[in-house]
Order: structure tokens, then sequence, then C-alpha cells
């Protein structure tokens, strides 16, 4: 009534109550407003407006990109499920400035299996050049634990299972390391075996953070030559597939900690013979409608 003092003592249920149909309300708004300008169910009266701002963001080669990153990844559907903690980028080699975990890209026929062999080697395993006066040393390297001894994911079965045993270390990779060979080979001296030069170039050197701060500023000439200094030690073409899956491998298995089991499959893998002698592959017609590879290659 006109005159009386308003109540003040609410109960608390009220306020409750008073809020939850506060923000119900808000909630429904929200959903109107955005089926009535953005939703394709409904009139869409932003949609153009949406559209417009998209295409002028759209980027045909991200697009590509991310394109061929998911392809990539559904081509590695035989590689261990089990997403692993990966390194820091500081703590990464300077090759993943330019390149993704998936690198190998122009030949087909073997990019995957090129690529899954990221999990267990470092960049340089395969691309270092030979140096003067120096052996090439291959061991397990973790820049996270210099002195990590494993056991490391792939070099050996579960005995149960038959699966790879996952191992202690999943960041460790077999790198190389240079070891300088002594002019007189029947007195090395002092030489200490364990005193090897890593090989490896990482992106929390001053060199390489210089290069990240500043290469959108840099000319593609510029640019090229940067990458050249990265590059001095480092091979474009790698080792081929019979250099290590042989009896003979450049990778002394048992010293990196294989088990005997895991060196003999490495060194008798089938696939490598199938990738040496031949060039095309072909799948079988698995289903009514399907066409073989051969027949798309007929078409071609």
């Amino acid at each position: 009534m006109p005159g009386t003092k308003k109540r003040l003592s609410h109960p608390l249920l009220s306020y409750l109550i008073g809020s939850f149909f506060m923000v119900l309300s808000l909630i429904i708004l929200i959903g109107v407003m955005y089926h009535i300008s953005f939703s394709r169910n409904g009139p869409e009266l932003l949609g153009a407006l949406v559209k417009k701002y998209e295409a002028q963001t759209k980027s045909p080669i991200m697009d590509e990109a991310q394109r061929l990153l998911e392809m990539e990844k559904h081509n590695h559907f035989h590689n261990f499920p089990v997403e692993y903690p990966k390194l820091p980028d500081k703590m990464k080699p300077v090759c993943f400035i330019c390149h993704s975990d998936f690198p190998h890209t122009k030949n087909k026929r073997i990019r995957s299996l090129m690529n899954m062999h990221t999990q267990f080697f470092a960049c340089e395993t395969c691309h270092i050049k030979e140096k003067p006066n120096h052996k090439i040393v291959y061991k397990w390297y973790n820049p996270l634990d210099k002195n990590s001894k494993g056991p490391f994911f792939g070099t050996s079965y579960d005995p149960q299972t038959g699966s790879l045993l996952e191992g202690d270390d999943h960041i460790a990779k077999i790198t190389p390391f240079f070891r300088r060979v002594p002019e007189n080979k029947n007195n090395p001296g002092s030489q200490n075996p364990d005193n090897l030069l890593s090989v490896i170039q990482l992106q929390d050197t001053p060199f390489a953070k210089d290069y990240v701060k500043i290469r959108n500023r840099l000319s593609p000439e510029e640019r090229e030559g940067i990458k050249n200094k990265f590059h001095k030690n480092i091979k474009p073409k790698g080792h081929d597939c019979k250099d290590c899956h042989t009896k003979n491998s450049i990778l002394d298995f048992k010293r990196l900690g294989f088990s005997e089991h895991r060196i003999k499959y490495l060194k008798t893998l089938e696939i490598i013979g199938m990738l040496s002698h031949y060039e095309d592959f072909y799948l079988p017609k698995l289903f009514p409608n399907s066409k073989s590879s051969a027949d798309n290659k007929k078409k071609q």
C-alpha cells in the first residue's frame, strides 16, 4: 500500500529462484539470437556477413597444409596409438622451425614409412654428412635427461601380447654423434670413448632464436642463406632402407639395447625387398563396386 515501507528481508530462496529464471531467460535469449542470426536452420540474418568475413580471411595455403597434415596422420594408422609427451619447442632440433612432425611428403610410395621413423630417429640420424677424421656413433639421446638408460620404446616385444614394449623413456631418439678418429689407430692414447660431439642444433641456441625473431623480415634470398648455415652438416638425401635394415646395418642394434628377437625382425623386414624391387603396388578389389588400384592406374 502507498506509504508503507518496502520489505527488505526477503527469503534467500526467493533470490535463488529469481536468479535461476534470469539466467534461464538469458540462455534462451542467446539461443534465439543465434538461431535468428547464424543457425542454418533459421533465417541466417547475419550469415552473409559471416561468409564475407570468412572469404576475406580464408587461406587456400593453410587449408591445403591442414589437409596434408590430416592425411599424414590418417596414413599413420599403423603407428603406436599412445600419445606421448612432446619436447618443448626450445628443446627441439632447429629442423622443426620449418619442418613438421611428418617432414617427408614428396615420395608418396614410402613417405608414411619414412615419417614413421621420426618416432625413433632424430632428423640427423639419416641426413648427417660424414666428417673427415671422425666416426659417426649412434646413441639414444634425450635432451631432458642426458643420462637416460631406458629401456627405450621399440627395442623389445611384450612376450604376452607380442606388441612393442612402451619402455621408460618415450622422448629419447637414436641420434648421431661425432667421435674423432685418432691419427695413430694403433696408439689411440688417452682418447675417451665417451667424449662425443653432438650434431644436434637445438632451437634454444642464440643463432636459432635470433632467426625465429627476424625470419619474417628477411627476403627469400636472405632466408635461404641462413638455412644453408643450419644445413651445413646436413645432406638432402638420407640413408636408404637397406643401410639399416640389413645384416651389416650401420646401426649397432645390440649396443642400442634392442632384444635379439627385435634385431632379427629389423634386419629381415620383407617390405624392404618390396620397396627395392617394385615400383607399383596394387590393392585388390575388396567390395563389389570398388575399383582396384590397378584400374585407377590404367586411367592415369
